[in-house]
């Protein structure tokens, strides 16, 4: 359903009475059918938000996606289902979290301490965490990746410590967890997910960044 819909905007709403082959079709067919297949999972989320009046709390959650997922990447579910499951839950756990779990403020800078610990080992041994059907190849790219992971969780964490409002930086603080453990190849496993170097068309260009 989700292609035939991304096929029909591609050939009678784009690209009406033109015509449109080999790679330029399959690069714009991929970016449609993200669209096509993410607009109805985030409506939900955003309607869901607006009923419950979290949607500034909802907004906390998609910065930090902004901020950070989108830089470090990591494992994308491979069916829709699955996808609007993992999504509501990356969306929602961490609000749930901080309203039902108010931190010691001692208790929480340490924690954030130990995360900003880990999220650096993280991003040194996993990030970028790219797909096969966006792979990152690049030396050079995945190393300027790693470092502007380096500094968004740096200024994140800051962020979190000297932020007056705690449940906001709890919200972060959950978000960002949740942002790492997709960068773990348990993530990819469990999505069904593979890193460009596990896919035959791209593994033998990863190998040689490799070497």
């Amino acid at each position: 359903m989700v292609e035939k819909i991304s096929c029909y905007i591609l050939d009678n709403i784009l690209y009406k009475n033109e015509e449109i082959t080999g790679d330029e079709r399959e690069i714009q067919l991929f970016g449609i059918t993200r669209i096509v297949e993410d607009t109805p999972k985030y409506l939900f989320i955003f309607l869901v938000g607006l009923l419950l009046g979290i949607l500034d709390k909802l907004a906390i959650v998609l910065l930090i996606s902004i901020c950070y997922k989108a830089i470090v990447g990591g494992a994308h579910a491979r069916t829709n289902i699955r996808c609007f499951i993992y999504t509501n839950i990356y969306f929602f756990l961490p609000i749930l979290f901080a309203n039902y779990i108010v931190l010691d403020k001692t208790l929480f800078d340490s924690l954030v301490i130990i995360n900003y610990v880990l999220s650096l080992f993280i991003i040194y041994k996993y990030a970028p965490g790219d797909t096969e059907e966006v792979p990152i190849l690049k030396l050079k790219k995945r190393k300027m990746i790693k470092y502007i992971g380096y500094a968004s969780i740096s200024i994140l964490t800051l962020v979190m410590i000297f932020f007056p409002n705690i449940v906001i930086a709890e919200i972060m603080f959950i978000s960002i967890i949740e942002c790492n453990l997709f960068l773990t190849n348990t993530a990819y496993k469990l999505l069904k997910c593979k890193h460009s170097y596990e896919s035959e068309e791209f593994k033998q260009y990863f190998n040689s960044y490799k070497e």
